[in-house]
């Protein structure tokens, strides 16, 4: 076995162990240039999401019926995941905070994961009404570990809301194949 690919094993390893709480998206690239929602409104992007889609995390694994609350918490923004087992049908909580640190990049950080210093919550579009489109992604050498989320304000959106924000997406090369849809059937009140 070369060195640099022993190197590069062991690169896979450490990042997966140190990330694992995070995401489980790997990608043999680097992140792609994006851009984000400027101006942002963080009030009008304040309530309720419903998590539509997203790449695989294992803080989310095992779950349906997941949302996302964002509230206004003087200078920060507090975050409460929500979730509930598909087997158990147990209600599992997340509490975290976020802070915008420019138009629509925020840093957001939950107790027992690696705390972030940069944004790490990336909002590439949004309507602040129906839908919204999250990324994440952070270079690791010649690779790259990336999140990616589809939020709507529906529990159930149209289709077009959701090709709107495939789109968005698609328009930088993100692949949407990776995308699991949520099931948001039969959700406890």
């Amino acid at each position: 076995m070369s060195s640099s690919f022993t190197c590069l094993i062991f690169l896979l390893v450490a990042v997966g162990c140190y990330h694992s709480a995070n995401a489980q998206v790997f990608t043999l690239a680097q992140c792609p240039t994006v851009q984000v929602v400027s101006p942002f409104d963080a009030d009008k992007y304040l309530g309720t999401w419903y998590n539509n889609r997203n790449y695989f995390a294992i803080f989310q694994a095992g779950l349906d019926c997941i949302t996302a609350n964002y509230a206004k918490n003087s200078d920060n923004i507090t975050v409460t995941n929500t979730g509930f087992n598909i087997i158990t049908r147990s209600k599992q909580v997340a509490l975290g905070s976020a802070r915008v640190v420019e138009p629509g990049k925020l840093i957001v950080n939950f107790p027992g994961s690696p705390s972030s210093q940069t944004a790490n919550y990336l909002i590439l579009d949004t309507d602040y009404e129906s839908y919204a489109v999250v990324w994440s992604c952070s270079n690791l050498g010649p690779i790259s570990l990336r999140f990616a989320w589809i939020l709507t304000r529906d529990q159930v959106p149209t289709s077009t809301i959701v090709n709107k924000a495939l789109a968005v997406f698609q328009k930088y090369a993100i692949n949407v194949n990776k995308l699991k849809v949520t099931n948001h059937n039969n959700c406890p009140a």
